[in-house]
């Protein structure tokens, strides 16, 4: 019989995991390659530190694949500080979103004056 699993796997859900642990990661955007290390990375984007002066910051959606080394991920040495060490498959929850109430409206930027 077949696992059938609810688990939402994302980029950002992988990269969150290499910013607490520090691991090396490459991301390919739109055909290129980039190494580094996550320096931070939220809903929209992450920047990414080569380690020779060069940073970079990617939009999460022209994110095409991502590469690790699941031992750097998974040795508890290599963990952050403030990351801790976590052992076992990168998995991610589920995905909630807040409804929007009637007539609700989401805005960017703020309403013209």
């Amino acid at each position: 019989m077949t696992k059938i699993s609810s688990t939402m796997l994302s980029v950002g859900t992988l990269l969150r995991r290499a910013e607490d642990t520090g691991a090396v990661v490459r991301v390919l955007v739109q055909g290129t390659w980039l190494d580094g290390r996550v320096l931070g990375c939220d809903g929209l984007g992450a920047v990414l530190d080569d380690g020779n002066g060069s940073q970079s910051l990617v939009r999460l959606d022209s994110v095409v694949a991502v590469t690790f080394s699941r031992a750097q991920m998974e040795d508890p040495d290599a963990a952050r500080a403030h990351g801790g060490a976590a052992n076992g498959p990168i998995e991610a929850g589920p995905v909630t979103v807040p409804p929007q109430s009637r007539g609700e409206r989401t805005f960017l930027s703020p309403a013209p004056y």
